[in-house]
């Protein structure tokens, strides 16, 4: 399957890209890596989409990089300030913590990306933009990532009108220039928009090619793909880098059951869940605290924190269960202590927890 248009192709005839010699096919196809990236915007092929010269560094290496030996990695310790409260607060995240963001259409999920794009304490931003559509790329790159995250920010966009091999490509090309800023000592933020269209071009080559399908129609090969992408963030050698992801994971149909999703929650350290009733009742970022869980959390904090996030989601998850029975007066004060005391904190932490310029 081709990654562009095919001129000139005659039967017989051995095709590799331009960009690779022929003594090159042996270590596999080299693109452009280096702090040159930096403020740009290419396509999976390293091609420039930002209007400006081909980037200007002699720096390349391979698309995919060998398994990293899990021993090797340094253990998840230190808190990263996402900047956006309710996650630091009630989901922690550790540097080289891998978490998914699973959201139906709509409910604002690439405006949180953009949040912590810009506000995430990190030294590089690697943003993967697959299978979207070419609208919200230059939306999400102007509005929302800003001039400021773009500055120190790399885009790698591959929309959903290009070739699925490109798609596959331009995911692996992101987690290759997050890797060699890992590799450099520096600590990236790795946003993935989104894994789920990664498996679609995964699961359109797939078919193409005569593999059978699987659930939903998904063949085997889609659940392969996911962990070896995944596997490739996190942290690196001690005394180095890392790499913090966050990958979002579209929901059919609010479906949290989507094999898909299914799938991500399984090889990912967790997931923060975006509510439509939330986000139809104007609160944002629509978090779902009750459905979201950090598994590195615990490592993290005191255990003052942790006895009081413990305290605060069973108020919440109370609040939530009776909220009808409060809201036509049919609850008499008294008869659940638990309710009676989560109505202050639950209120407060509306106030606290959404943003006035989300």
């Amino acid at each position: 399957m081709p990654l562009e248009e095919v001129e000139g192709v005659l039967p017989g005839a051995r095709v590799y890209a331009k960009n690779i010699s022929a003594e090159g096919l042996q270590s596999g196809k080299q693109l452009p890596l280096g702090p040159a990236l930096l403020g740009r915007v290419l396509d999976g092929s390293g091609k420039p989409l930002d209007g400006l010269p081909s980037p200007d560094t002699t720096e390349t290496g391979a698309l995919i990089t060998p398994p990293f030996n899990p021993l090797q990695r340094t253990p998840i310790e230190h808190v990263l300030d996402t900047g956006v409260r309710p996650i630091n607060a009630l989901l922690t995240v550790g540097r080289g913590q891998r978490m998914g963001l699973f959201a139906g259409s709509g409910v604002g999920k690439s405006v949180l990306l953009g949040m912590m794009a810009r506000y995430t304490r990190a030294d590089v931003i690697v943003v993967g933009l697959i299978g979207e559509r070419g609208r919200e790329v230059k939306d999400f790159i102007e509005n929302i990532l800003g001039a400021e995250g773009r500055a120190r920010s790399v885009v790698i966009a591959a929309p959903a009108d290009v070739s699925p091999l490109l798609r596959m490509q331009g995911a692996a090309y992101a987690t290759r220039i997050a890797e060699d800023f890992r590799d450099r000592g520096q600590h990236v933020l790795l946003i993935m928009d989104s894994l789920t269209r990664y498996a679609m071009a995964q699961r359109e080559i797939a078919l193409a090619i005569g593999e059978p399908p699987a659930t939903k129609g998904y063949p085997p090969s889609v659940f392969a793909k996911l962990p070896a992408l995944v596997e490739r963030a996190g942290n690196g050698i001690s005394g180095g880098g890392s790499i913090t992801a966050f990958y979002t994971v579209l929901t059919e149909g609010d479906d949290q059951q989507d094999p898909i999703a299914d799938s991500a929650r399984a090889i990912l350290d967790g997931h923060i869940v975006l509510s439509r009733r939330l986000a139809e009742a104007g609160h944002y970022p629509a978090i779902d605290i009750e459905a979201s869980i950090s598994r590195a959390m615990t490592a993290l904090i005191s255990e003052q924190h942790y006895a009081r996030v413990r305290t605060f989601k069973q108020l919440l998850s109370s609040f939530q269960r009776n909220r009808d029975l409060v809201s036509v007066g049919a609850y008499a004060k008294g008869s659940d202590p638990m309710l009676d005391k989560s109505h202050r904190p639950v209120a407060a932490a509306g106030g606290l927890f959404a943003t006035r310029h989300f």
